[in-house]
């Protein structure tokens, strides 16, 4: 397995970062890891497996336990524009207030990241494994088609596989795109990778019902359950069928106290990565976004959307939902159907 690990990680070091070209070669490539999971072991030896074969790059390993929180953010904070680091985390690197991936990316420094590394099961490293394998260019092509249709597209109807049905109208705004396609230079992002998204122009035109299959707790793992359905009336959840797991409906509630006394749901996520799916999970709430599938957000933060609600308007969390889907219908067009997109 340590080989699939490591010829991973080689592309995403050359084919996606692109650190063998100019003028990210000619800058620092700088690695930190901890080894407080079995995963980080194998994730960070192989890409120290590589990074140590670059001997005409400037490179540096770093283990985040055994250097001062201080030191190392001085020490990212002054690389070069163009330079590079990666992350191999068993949950997340705490810097203080200090966000690593987002005040590297406002340095034009360059951060890839691989957290939540303790959540994976010992069951799923293989998974994991083939999850970051490299396709870019069949999920670059897959993510353009499904751009090009729903920037054009009227309504989404998404069949879940109890057969009960979302329905949203209107029109969709601009769809983003996670496919790490480093065309333009913006190297920054968490692995596992591949997903496109968007939402609603209108919420009011979200409507009917949604069969959830899976949803986080608040320490980002994935909680699976048998399907349970909640109704949707105007993008606000506003009834759940009797199976519904307590634990969800407190997590509801408690979005409910936090923003206006309504639990809204905004993003529509589609999830690209063949080697996560409902039989081959990975028991992180970031890589399930990845899931062949379909998945909503709830509570009103969109960072992306933000601007679509006034600015007083409290926008505090943003957690997803996961559904499992039969088939969906783009404009009566069949897109996705027996866990893959049909485009």
């Amino acid at each position: 397995m340590i080989n699939k690990f490591i010829e991973a990680t080689k592309n995403i070091l050359e084919k996606n970062l692109k650190i063998l070209e100019k003028p990210f070669c000619e800058k620092k490539i700088v690695l930190v890891y901890d080894t407080d999971s079995k995963l980080s072991k194998i994730l960070w030896e192989s890409y120290a497996d590589n990074i140590k074969s670059y001997n005409n790059l400037n490179t540096e390993i770093i283990i985040f336990w055994e250097i001062e929180k201080e030191i190392l953010k001085e020490k990212l904070m002054n690389l070069e524009a163009d330079s590079t680091v990666v992350l191999v985390q068993s949950t997340n690197f705490r810097l203080d207030d200090f966000r690593l991936r987002l005040n590297l990316k406002n340095q034009w420094v360059w951060c890839i990241e691989h957290n939540h590394l303790a959540y994976i099961r010992d069951s799923e490293i293989a998974n994991y494994a083939n999850a970051i394998e490299y396709r870019t260019p069949y999920y670059v092509e897959l993510s353009n088609k499904l751009k090009e249709k729903f920037d054009k597209a009227d309504e989404l109807i998404v069949v879940s596989k109890n057969w009960e049905k979302l329905i949203c109208k209107g029109g969709f705004e601009n769809m983003k795109q996670n496919t790490w396609d480093f065309w333009e230079r913006i190297r920054a992002g968490s692995f596992p990778i591949w997903e496109n998204f968007t939402e609603n122009k209108n919420f009011e035109k979200v409507n009917w019902k949604l069969a959830i299959r899976a949803y986080p707790n608040m320490l980002f793992e994935v909680i699976m359950w048998d399907i349970f359905t909640v109704e949707i009336k105007e993008s606000r959840i506003v009834w759940y069928s009797e199976n519904t797991p307590k634990w969800f409906i407190e997590l509801v509630e408690k979005i409910k106290s936090s923003e206006d006394w309504e639990c809204f749901v905004r993003e529509l996520g589609f999830g690209l990565n063949l080697w996560i799916t409902w039989d081959k999970t990975l028991n992180d709430v970031n890589a399930c976004e990845r899931i062949a599938g379909f998945h909503m957000s709830m509570w009103k933060k969109h960072q992306i959307y933000r601007k679509k609600f006034h600015r007083k308007i409290m926008q505090r969390f943003h957690i997803d939902i996961f559904s499992d889907v039969d088939y969906i219908l783009l404009d009566w067009e069949k897109i996705f159907e027996e866990e893959n997109f049909i485009i």
